[in-house]
């Protein structure tokens, strides 16, 4: 990737955020990590860089390094990279309001230092209870958001939060609005301590007041703003899958420094055909999830606004590449495993840290059951 190839005599940003980060896997100081990379240009990426392309390559290359420390940290900064991606990429027309708001947004993202967290992802199973998560109710010129989600990654360390919410017609729309306000609580998520450096928690609304400048309604009369949703979603499933490769290549680093200091029969187990065979169908199915996700983005750079065909192909080619690039990575994992046997899974390892937080990378949105039920569904019409 694009950030990955600067001179190796020089340290570059991620370079010393990586150093921070390992710093901080020590100390569990993660907002410390947060406060840190926010002083430097990561974050705002798509903030300053207006090719698409090099957008999704820079954030990716960001993403994977990070995953091979820190699956949680980087999965929370997928969060951030892929709404703010999706915003400045997207295709307004430069006599559109939403452009212009959008550009006057980037320079205060950019110039603040803004993080942001976001939830709205579509989830596969609702409560049976009814609850209908998040709803707004419009009073004059401002909205009263009441509700829950279940999960938003950056909960408390973020500077903005994103999130979409019913409205009382059944139309749904997004708030972009600051964090600091005592109307909206987190509560911890299920996860415990497995995913802790991403921050992920429930959160809470409960009568918080929001102006009607930040809120974009999505209603199906407007086929851009149907579009803005698709596209921010086909990002999302784009990038996420860099935090998973990046623990994959990361242990199978590991395991090619395992095969050149253990011995069976006489010899290296990396001078072993068998061993060799097993490295080069873990290294097939973590470049083949790689390209995917290249692809994935290429097509994204390309997407043609209004063209409907241009939509579902960025659709399908991000979800394609979620669903192969995370399971190839929890594949890469097991098959470590089995070779490497109790030394994987030594006490404090980075190898047994990545064997438990792998696991998420398929159950994210869309999960294995949305993504079948759409391609069955979509051969059948």
């Amino acid at each position: 990737m694009i950030i990955d190839h600067q001179k190796v005599n020089k340290k570059t940003e991620l370079d010393k955020v990586c150093d921070k980060l390992y710093e901080v896997e020590k100390t569990k100081n993660y907002k410390e990590f947060y406060a840190f990379i926010k002083t430097t240009k990561l974050p705002f990426i798509p903030c300053h860089e207006k090719n698409i392309e090099t957008v999704y390559q820079e954030c990716f290359g960001v993403l994977h390094k990070i995953g091979k420390i820190s699956i949680p940290v980087s999965v929370a900064l997928s969060m951030h990279y892929y709404i703010l991606a999706s915003l400045s990429s997207f295709p307004f027309s430069k006599k559109s309001m939403q452009y212009w708001k959008r550009e006057a947004l980037l320079k205060k993202i950019e110039k603040e230092q803004i993080l942001i967290a976001n939830t709205g992802s579509v989830r596969t199973f609702k409560e049976v209870s009814g609850n209908k998560g998040i709803v707004a109710q419009k009073e004059r010129n401002r909205y009263i958001i009441n509700g829950r989600a279940p999960y938003m990654s950056l909960s408390g360390v973020a500077d903005y939060l994103v999130f979409t919410a019913t409205l009382t017609k059944g139309t749904k729309a997004v708030f972009f609005l600051p964090a600091n306000d005592d109307k909206i609580k987190f509560e911890n998520a299920a996860f415990g301590d497995t995913m802790k450096g991403s921050f992920t928690k429930s959160v809470i609304f409960k009568n918080l007041i929001v102006s009607s400048t930040n809120v974009i309604k999505l209603d199906n009369t407007n086929e851009e703003r149907c579009e803005l949703l698709i596209y921010q979603r086909s990002w999302f499933q784009a990038l996420v899958p860099a935090s998973y490769l990046g623990a994959a290549f990361c242990v199978i680093l590991h395991l090619k420094a395992f095969s050149q200091k253990k011995i069976k029969n006489d010899k290296k187990l990396c001078e072993s055909d068998h061993f060799l065979n097993s490295l080069g169908e873990l290294m097939i199915k973590y470049k083949t999830g790689y390209m995917l996700c290249e692809h994935a983005g290429t097509t994204i750079a390309n997407f043609e606004k209004g063209n409907k065909a241009s939509l579902e192909k960025i659709f399908e080619t991000s979800v394609g590449a979620k669903y192969f690039s995370t399971h190839f990575s929890e594949e890469i994992i097991n098959k470590a495993r089995y070779i490497m046997g109790s030394e994987f899974l030594s006490s404090n390892s980075l190898t047994n840290k990545i064997y438990k937080e792998i696991v998420y990378g398929v159950l994210q949105p869309m999960t294995d059951i949305d993504i079948k039920e759409h391609f069955g569904k979509s051969l059948l019409m």
